[in-house]
């Protein structure tokens, strides 16, 4: 993600599906703090 322009549709897309994943892992217990390595 941090490769590509953040108007981009792929951006987009991949923002989306990065923020499914963080609610999946945090519904599943899983301490995502650790594991963020995005901060916009």
């Amino acid at each position: 993600m941090v490769e590509c322009e953040k108007d981009s549709i792929v951006y987009k897309k991949m923002k989306r599906r990065y923020i499914e994943l963080k609610v999946i892992l945090a519904a599943s217990g899983i301490n995502l703090t650790e594991l963020d390595m995005i901060n916009e």
